[in-house]
């Protein structure tokens, strides 16, 4: 859960670069994500059901996606970039093994994130960042948008209120950006990047300081120094939440990496946008929405958490 930031200053420069969409609603590209695969080297397009009144469809896309994997597995896979780490680790062998007990529930949570992880995905790899990040709403919110902690973080990434005003993400009666998909992605490789950024492109400790506060991390690694001691992750005096926290991404990555190795049935996912972007130019009922583009208004709203009172009012 990204921590209370904003006593800090975020520096423009470190901002992630790529494309920031503004979006008025996202709605299910049709036929997409279905487990029929296209062949390699195709790219798929489909029309959009005009909404009334809105204006142009803008496409989450300026560039074909990548078809050198059908399955969005197989891209993340070869994605990862920090199982260097792995080796022989008890802290990671402990938390493989408490995944490893509960397959189902990585099937479930997979299927959960499937309308998600492509567009995460994207934006890692637009960024140059580690794919085992895409991995990381598991850990935070099990892939659940409308997921909500005692300590008033929500969304798949977990921004508490202070935290998500301070990477912008609206919040008001009738919209909350930290629900919004693709707004609080954006905000949290921001953040992300600019913990890599700040602790010496250690990624470990990126991902310790995204869990607990850069503060809580900087303390620990002063308090190792002046003792003489290590200063990298697995060495740093931190809370156990914290402890765990890195373990069970990289736990997760070696589940991910042999998932038939450890007895889970990972669904495939289509390597293709499971949504686009359609700017609206008033503001409109979901179920409204829905009915016009006959979809599943249930659908739609998982698509939209951010909009609270289903209504778009107050977010892009």
């Amino acid at each position: 859960m990204p921590p209370d930031s904003s006593n800090r200053p975020f520096p423009d420069a470190l901002a992630a670069s790529g494309r920031v969409l503004t979006l008025a609603i996202l709605s299910v590209l049709a036929g997409c994500q279905s487990t029929a695969m296209q062949a390699p080297g195709s790219t798929q397009t489909a029309s959009s059901t005009p909404l009334a009144g809105s204006a142009q469809t803008l496409w989450l896309m300026e560039k074909p996606t990548k078809q050198a994997h059908q399955d969005i597995w197989d891209r993340v896979r070869d994605g990862f970039k920090l199982q260097e780490y792995l080796g022989s680790n008890p802290r990671i062998e402990q938390q493989r093994l408490v995944f490893a007990s509960r397959p189902e529930s990585i099937e479930m949570v997979s299927e959960r994130g499937a309308p998600y992880i492509h567009y995460i995905v994207e934006q890692l790899e637009e960024r140059n960042m580690p794919l085992e990040l895409a991995l990381l709403p598991i850990i935070e919110s099990s892939y659940n948008p409308f997921a909500y902690s005692p300590a008033q973080a929500v969304g798949l990434w977990q921004f508490i209120p202070s935290t998500g005003r301070h990477f912008n993400l609206q919040q008001t009666r009738w919209y909350d950006g930290r629900r919004d998909i693709t707004a609080s992605t954006t905000a949290a490789l921001r953040y992300l990047t600019y913990l890599h950024g700040l602790f010496n492109e250690d990624w470990l400790l990126a991902l310790a300081a995204y869990n607990a506060g850069e503060g809580t991390v900087s303390r620990a690694i002063e308090r190792n120094q002046k003792r003489g001691l290590p200063t990298d992750y697995w060495n740093l005096p931190l809370p156990k939440e914290t402890r765990d926290y890195v373990p069970k991404l990289l736990a997760l990555s070696q589940l991910i990496q042999a998932p038939e190795t450890y007895g889970i049935n990972l669904s495939p996912i289509a390597n293709e946008p499971y949504f686009e972007v359609v700017a609206l130019k008033h503001q409109m009922d979901l179920a409204r929405v829905a009915a016009l583009v006959e979809l599943d208004e249930e659908e739609i709203y998982q698509l939209n958490p951010a909009f609270t009172r289903r209504i778009t009012l107050d977010g892009p």
